[in-house]
């Protein structure tokens, strides 16, 4: 039976033509529906064939495993009606003739060759089967257009379609589309919605609870994190990252590499003093008062030394300076020591004491801000530079090498006059402080210039946000929507490190390292490779000169390019900028390559040409510095007349069915979460801090620590869940195991692990696994995630385990609940028991004398972290007995192996510590029971509190409120949510009026969605939406995202308001009949779709069928890029965040080709580079859109099918409104 619907599909395609007059019987018998109406398409020219069966092949489409032809906003449609090409002239088989590769004849041709052979045998009965016939009148407007399938009409010849970029252009013309204008006035008006004059503007009123929350002044993010980000003025981490960046590019700029020596750090501080010191007379006369003769007096002499030669001046300031850093070295190694442990959390660890951070950022901004000039010095000492000499440089203008130089004195008195080199005095009974110097130096090197950036790398790595791979929407992110993500999360980020990594992107936080490690190579090049120190004082002073400027030119054409391609800044203005500092590098390298060899005109090259590059390279950096500010962004944005948004609104992929994810979550959902983040009794508290423990790899749930016991804290959590890997489905996974019908059973099953495995020395083994690698022993500390339930185990070799199903449950329970390993676990805990001295005789020889050694202590390492009442139950179990500190064993020397078998020498150990033993383990046990009992009754406080079923069956389902508090009172045990339920019945009527007045037609909801997200990106950039808040927030009743208008009704409500005038200002407005144009070829989109009037478009040059924006989606489906429909809006986001442009905001501003296959432009971030705009083209470009329409009267007007008349033929439609 299969089989004979395949051959009826393909007898569909194949079916001849025949004059229509032979088929008015079927003509009269088929109802000829309203084009003009959405909800009964205009009828294609698939109506001439009328198939015997339609039900059968609908259903063979939607059973065949078919490559689809046609996507709509949720997914994938298949076409309700089978349609062929009517070409200008028939073909002498009588067939239908299509297009190749056109989608129809993708289709015919996979149904025979073969595609639909497990269908089953066709018989030759069924092969003869034939549709029936249709008859066609062929006139001239017939022959001169041609109608592809699914109406997919193909426009007359002569007509050039008119590319998408000028119809939608700020300066284009209207276009009409009066049946859409018409459907768009026959929508209801939601049941809320009340018309109000202009002067009762004050009485109107948000929704509730979204009034509270624009009482509170802080948006949804704020109230979950329970923090609010400071503004950039006063934000500590973008404050102090600017001054890092300008004092990096400042300091690490070639020309100021001279100044980095002893005498130039010399004579800056007394350029200070001197500076201050005109402000007085010399010696403080005239001061009055003891304070103004410090400051001005006391301070500046004391800062320049004024009491000793330059040269002791230099030594004693920089052995001063030197000492500071290596103080400012070891705060930062005691502030950033927390940081290396973060990735040996196992467990609950309690997180430690907050305190205010300003240390360790005082201190690592001071060693960031000193590190090339110190380093620098540094390397000047070690090298020992002309400026430590002890004599005046007797190379400079010498004629011979070596210089000839006259004694100094009697030579039993001074050294040779070129015997200067690491020597502080050419006296020979003088003290020489060169050793001293030269030691503090290489401390200097190896502990600032070595050692600091790799350990800022490591505090870095384990300071760095962690984003969640799925949206509180349960949806993945893509690699954009994770970039866009960890932005805000930087924008928001409390660490104190965060001003050194929250300039870089995602993956690269750690580049500041590298990056000093970059500026560092310059200032090294030029301090080591110089004749002007004791390395190459005897070279010729050319040949040294142009081999540093060759290994400069090439470093610096090698970090250029590196940082091209990594590209690592967030914004693209930032690399640019570093560009522009590295291109300075280059240049100026080159042109000391010049000067070195000198070649003819070297006095203008190291003249003008030198000032130009200063000029240029350095006025660029200020231009960046400038224009990437916010208040500049927000500036440009305004005068560019910018409207961004957070998801490719105008793509068809974009859901808009009545189950759009997106309408519910800024609606349904916003109401849920700001009901609870505002009610006085579940919001959570002032200060509470919202820390998650949480994998970086995201092997695990997150946990939520230090549980303050309110609604708001678990409300939150329940969406950080949703939030795990395995996104919504593992949520909804982990809800039918907790309160399925086998809860009772898994209940019991997580209490036996709570209560007795968890904590360390646990045991897991997966026998249908392959060995662990890395893993020798299958103990570890194991910890337990209520929700998803998940158990986690950190074997003491390091790798990590993670058991979800439950089997694996099941398994693990019987494991340790096993004789063996219970007999093995008493082991490890025996050697646990005591670090007090243990019993264990041992020899020790040396110098033929034997040493006895009865006693020694037994420690165990711990690979991982986790205190306990100052007990450490982190895993790793590796023994090691000190008998002194010479003398160290491992376990082997007691018969301790991998698999902790009691062996005979353990046995005679534990023999003779058994008191030591007994005296520990109580106390060992009673921690571990401690702890075990601590979290077993917060998870238990947690789920008391709100269950974790309440985001599936009433955060992700809206419903109708009748009913809604009193199901949801019957499984919640808290009495603040059980009020809160029943006392807002009206907020959650009020949701699901705004929720089903938006969710009528797919037209409405994409209407609401727009106007939504249009306001929340651009209400702090457009005077006019303030200023008309209740017309535009959707949170208030009034607003245009609940009444969608008809075209004439939007332009005389958006003019009233200043937003479209007849006159725009220089500049334009930010809503132009070209972005009007956008929204409603949009709509007719949407509400046409299926139907011939949506077929308005032409992809690239093609203008031999039309096609429609799903159409159009699955033929540019090759195009690399991109960000999809975007993740969603997971927060009220206004920040202007650097991105590439969504999929359908470049096909519809892309230009149509020229000759060609259209390739992206290497300059096509060139505008985001200078700040113009956040967004850029990723990928290679589309061919362009093209649009069917024809300017008729200052108007577009649509080629179309006419609804009615001979034939439906082709013609121009002239309709205006």
């Amino acid at each position: 039976m299969i089989g004979s619907k395949v051959k009826r599909l393909v007898s569909l395609y194949d079916t001849p033509l025949t004059p229509l007059a032979s088929s008015s019987a079927h003509q009269a018998d088929s109802t000829v529906t309203d084009g003009s109406s959405p909800s009964h398409p205009p009828p294609s020219p698939a109506r001439l064939i009328v198939p015997t069966d339609t039900n059968e092949v609908s259903a063979l489409l939607a059973t065949s495993e078919s490559p689809t032809l046609r996507a709509h906003s949720t997914g994938v449609e298949t076409p309700g009606e089978i349609t062929g090409d009517v070409t200008d002239e028939l073909l002498g088989s009588g067939k239908l003739h299509f297009r190749e590769g056109s989608r129809t004849a993708r289709v015919k041709n996979w149904l025979l060759s073969g595609g639909a052979d497990s269908f089953g045998t066709v018989h030759q009965s069924e092969e003869q089967f034939l549709l029936s016939s249709m008859s066609s009148t062929v006139d001239d407007a017939r022959i001169e257009s041609q109608v592809s399938p699914s109406g997919i009409a193909v426009v007359p010849h002569g007509h050039n379609p008119i590319p998408a970029s000028t119809v939608f252009g700020s300066s284009a013309a209207p276009v009409s589309l009066p049946r859409l204008d018409n459907y768009m006035s026959s929508l209801p008006m939601p049941p809320f919605s009340s018309s109000r004059s202009a002067d009762r503007w004050k009485e109107v009123r948000m929704f509730t609870p979204m009034d509270r929350l624009a009482a509170s002044g802080k948006s949804i993010e704020d109230l979950e994190l329970n923090s609010k980000s400071a503004p950039a003025w006063r934000n500590r981490n973008s404050v102090f990252g600017a001054i890092v960046s300008i004092v990096l590019g400042i300091t690490g700029s070639s020309a100021l590499v001279t100044f980095y020596s002893i005498q130039g750090l010399f004579n800056t501080v007394q350029l200070f003093a001197l500076v201050l010191s005109t402000i007085v007379p010399h010696h403080g006369q005239d001061i009055s008062g003891k304070w103004r003769q410090l400051f001005l007096g006391t301070i500046p002499n004391v800062l320049a030394f004024n009491f000793a030669t330059t040269l002791i001046q230099s030594l004693i300031y920089l052995s001063i300076f030197m000492v500071l850093a290596g103080v400012l070295l070891y705060c930062f190694h005691r502030s950033s020591s927390p940081c290396t442990r973060y990735n040996r959390f196992e467990g609950f660890q309690q997180p430690e004491k907050q305190g205010s951070g300003w240390s360790i950022v005082i201190v690592s901004f001071l060693l960031t801000v000193i590190y090339l000039p110190l380093s620098t010095m540094a390397v000047h000492i070690i090298v020992w530079s002309d400026d430590l000499w002890a004599v005046p440089n007797p190379y400079t203008n010498a004629t011979t090498n070596p210089p000839i130089v006259s004694p100094l004195g009697p030579s039993d008195q001074y050294r040779a006059p070129l015997d200067f080199c690491y020597t502080t005095t050419m006296k020979r009974n003088e003290i020489n402080f060169a050793p001293v110097l030269v030691i503090i130096a290489i401390i200097i090197f190896f502990g600032l210039t070595i050692w600091f950036p790799l350990s800022l790398r490591m505090a870095i790595k384990q300071s760095v946000p962690i984003v969640d791979r799925y949206t509180e929407l349960g949806k993945r992110r893509s690699n954009s929507d994770m970039d866009r993500e960890y932005q805000r999360l930087l924008s928001r980020d409390k660490n104190p490190l965060s001003f050194l990594y929250g300039g870089f992107r995602r993956g690269w936080g750690t580049y500041e390292s590298l990056y000093l490690y970059a500026k560092m190579s310059t200032l090294l090049i030029v301090a080591i490779i110089d004749t002007d120190n004791c390395l190459f004082r005897s070279l010729s002073k050319t040949t040294v000169a142009v081999v540093r400027q060759i290994v400069l030119l090439v470093l610096m054409t090698a970090f250029f390019g590196l940082h091209a391609f990594l590209a690592p800044f967030i914004d693209p203005v930032n690399n640019a900028s570093e560009w522009v500092s590295r291109l300075n590098y280059i240049l100026t390298s080159a042109v000391a390559l010049a000067v070195a060899l000198n070649i003819p005109g070297k006095n203008i090259i190291n003249g003008p040409v030198l000032y130009a590059i200063y000029i240029l390279t350095y006025g660029f950096t200020a231009y960046f510095m400038i224009i990437n500010m916010n208040v500049m962004q927000r500036i440009v944005k305004r005068l560019a007349r910018r409207i961004d948004f957070s998801i490719d609104i105008f793509s068809p992929r974009l859901d808009i069915s009545p189950s759009s994810p997106h309408a519910r979550r800024r609606i349904w959902q916003e109401s849920i979460t700001t009901l609870f983040l505002t009610s006085p009794e579940c919001r959570i508290p002032r200060k509470q801090p919202m820390h998650f423990f949480q994998a970086r790899d995201s092997d695990y749930p997150p946990y939520l620590q230090n549980f303050a016991n309110s609604p708001g804290e678990r409300h939150v959590e329940n969406l950080k869940a949703n939030n795990f890997d395995a996104g919504a489905v593992a949520y909804h996974k982990g809800v039918s195991l907790i309160s399925g019908p086998d809860s009772a059973w898994f209940r019991h099953l997580t209490d036996m692990i709570q209560t007795h495995f968890i904590g360390p020395d646990c045991y897991w083994r997966n026998p249908a696994d392959h060995p662990t690698p890395g893993c020798t022993r299958y103990f570890g500390n194991a910890w337990w995630i209520p929700f998803p339930p998940t158990l986690v185990i950190k074997y003491d070799d390091g790798p990590l385990a993670v058991l979800q199903d439950v089997s694996d449950l099941e398994l693990y329970v019987a494991q340790n609940s096993s004789p063996d390993v219970q007999r093995r676990h008493e082991i490890r805990m025996a050697s646990t028991g005591s670090r007090a001295p243990w019993c264990c005789r041992g020899l020790r020889y040396k110098a033929q004398a034997v040493v006895s050694y009865e006693t020694c202590v037994l420690n165990i390492k711990r690979k991982g972290y986790l205190v306990w009442e100052d007990v450490q139950l982190g895993s790793g179990f590796d023994v090691e007995l000190t008998y002194s500190k010479n003398v160290r064993l491992d376990g082997g020397v007691i018969g301790l192996n991998d698999d902790y078998d009691l062996t005979a020498p353990l046995a005679q150990f534990l023999t003779m510590n058994h008191e030591v033993i007994a005296a520990q383990l109580p106390h060992l046990d009673a921690v571990l029971a401690a702890y075990r009992q601590h979290h077993k009754k917060e998870c238990q406080r947690k789920e008391d509190v709100l269950t974790y079923r309440f985001l599936t069956h009433v955060y992700d389902q809206p419903r109708d409120p009748s009913g809604l508090a009193e199901s949801s009172i019957e499984f919640e045990r808290d009495l603040r949510v059980r009020q809160l339920m029943v006392g807002s019945e009206a907020v959650f009527e009020t949701a699901y009026q705004r929720l089903s007045a938006v969710t009528t037609s797919e037209a409405a909801t994409w209407w609401y969605i727009f106007w939504d997200d249009f306001w929340r990106r651009s209400h702090d950039t457009i005077e006019a939406l303030k200023l008309h808040a209740p017309d535009f927030n959707p949170h208030y009743p009034t607003s245009i995202a609940y009444t969608p208008l008809p075209r004439p009704a939007l332009e005389t409500f958006l003019t009233q308001r200043g937003l479209l005038r007849r006159k725009p200002p220089w500049g334009g407005d930010f809503i132009h009949h070209g972005f009007l144009n956008k929204i409603y070829i949009r709509l007719n989109d949407i509400v046409f779709h299926g139907s011939t009037q949506a077929h308005i478009f032409h992809l690239g040059h093609n203008v031999s069928e039309e096609l429609d924006m799903h159409d159009i989606d699955l033929e540019t489906q090759a195009r690399p890029s991109t960000l999809g429909t975007g993740g969603g809006t997971d927060h009220d986001d206004v920040s202007i965040r650097a991105r590439p442009e969504f999929r359908w905001e470049g096909i519809l501003s892309d230009p149509l080709p020229h000759g060609l296959k259209p390739r992206r432009r290497f300059l096509s971030k060139l505008k985001a580079w200078f700040g113009v705009t956040p967004l850029w083209s990723a990928g290679a470009p589309s061919q362009g859109v093209a649009l069917d329409v024809r300017l008729e009267n200052g108007k577009y007007v649509v080629l179309e099918l006419e609804p009615g008349g001979k034939g439906n033929m082709y013609s121009d439609t002239r309709q205006t409104i």
